[in-house]
């Protein structure tokens, strides 16, 4: 619990920051949704598909090539006779575009497809009944911004984490879909 409380802070600290910054400098906020596929390797291998949305994220524009990105994703099971589980995800990282990012509205910019990196760290586990566990994990992705219609954009990433609780790599693919209210 500890550890979730000081991920909250830091996340809070970096949108406090994100939000902040002069706004008529920045990048419109990114809004998004990810379909995810995630491939667990070590003593335990695991396949985790998430249809059609996995998880949410914020991307709050700090200059035109970097975006601090937190990310949250919830799942509750419950079963008759049994303990509800609530899974969370929560993760935040740090995009860097490398090459800045263009946003389609109405005609006035070039779409330019954009390729990213970026780093993160997360926290991951369950709740429910007598037990519960928490994962922080680290890890980084490559993906491109790919622009579609006006404030609309597809992502698509591959990325590999590492799971200090059960000592394992993952490997992740990720594809989404962005919005940049204007």
């Amino acid at each position: 619990m500890r550890s979730i409380l000081k991920f909250a802070g830091l996340a809070a600290c970096l949108a406090t920051v994100a939000v902040a910054a002069p706004a008529a400098a920045q990048p419109p906020t990114e809004y998004g949704i990810d379909a995810g596929a995630i491939f667990g390797l070590g003593d335990q291998s695991s396949i985790n598909v998430t249809l059609p949305a996995s998880r949410f994220r914020i991307g709050y524009a700090l200059s035109p090539q970097w975006t601090f990105e937190p990310v949250a994703g919830l799942a509750y099971s419950k079963t008759e006779g049994t303990d509800g589980v609530l899974l969370y995800n929560l993760e935040a990282g740090a995009l860097y575009n490398l090459r800045p990012f263009t946003v389609v509205q109405g005609g006035d910019a070039t779409p330019v497809t954009s390729a990213y990196v970026r780093p993160f760290v997360g926290l991951s586990g369950f709740t429910g009944g007598d037990t519960d566990d928490t994962e922080l994990s680290v890890g980084a992705g490559v993906g491109v911004k790919v622009p579609w219609k006006t404030d609309l954009s597809w992502r698509l990433e591959a990325n590999v984490g590492y799971g200090f609780d059960n000592e394992a790599a993952r490997i992740g693919l990720l594809a989404g879909l962005s919005f940049f209210p204007r």
